[in-house]
């Protein structure tokens, strides 16, 4: 047994319950991880596709206005870039993304990082609204920073530090309202 696992099993069973959360909080990291990249790969490249088959690039979207203080902005802002990066087509591929996203950390977060037993018809409404609730605040954050990144920052650059922020921002967020969500149940007898 090496001096690691030695430690890590004494913390294990001095701790049981913070080691347990501990390692769950790595399997939740990890398929976040995984998700992100998922993600990252499909906004790369369906915006692309949305725009050689689709006129959806050129129509502007810009919904939920925020106009507070010195704040004036669009929390879902995709002007049009006069390319695959903006208008209607690229929030079509944000959504998109994000949907398939979820579809794929839905599943696995329950089954796998929480191994949850519970009602998944009510899991799957209270998932769905944390989404909704995660995403528009993210998004507010992001119209925040957004521009500044597009001013200052190739394309490319602004991708992976938006996709790094909003992952980071997110499962911050996330693994608390999972725990909530996925309780450990045992199964019905």
């Amino acid at each position: 047994m090496t001096p690691v696992q030695k430690t890590a099993g004494g913390f294990a069973a001095r701790h049981p319950r913070l080691a347990r959360l501990g390692f769950q909080f790595v399997k939740f990291y990890l398929v976040s991880l995984l998700v992100t990249l998922f993600q990252y790969l499909t906004l790369t490249f369906l915006p692309g596709l949305i725009d050689r088959y689709t006129n959806w690039c050129s129509i502007p979207c810009q919904l939920i206005h925020l106009d507070f203080w010195i704040i004036d902005t669009y929390v879902f802002d995709y002007p049009v870039t006069g390319d695959a990066t903006g208008g209607m087509g690229y929030f079509a591929a944000f959504a998109i993304t994000l949907f398939l996203a979820q579809c794929i950390n839905f599943p696995i977060q329950r089954n796998v990082t929480f191994h949850s037993h519970g009602n998944v018809a009510r899991q799957i409404a209270w998932y769905v609204v944390a989404w909704v609730v995660i995403t528009v605040v993210c998004s507010m954050l992001m119209s925040l920073y957004l521009p500044l990144c597009r001013a200052w920052l190739p394309v490319s650059v602004y991708n992976v530090i938006i996709t790094v922020i909003n992952g980071g921002v997110q499962m911050v967020i996330y693994f608390p309202i999972l725990k909530i969500i996925f309780p450990e149940e045992k199964p019905a007898a």
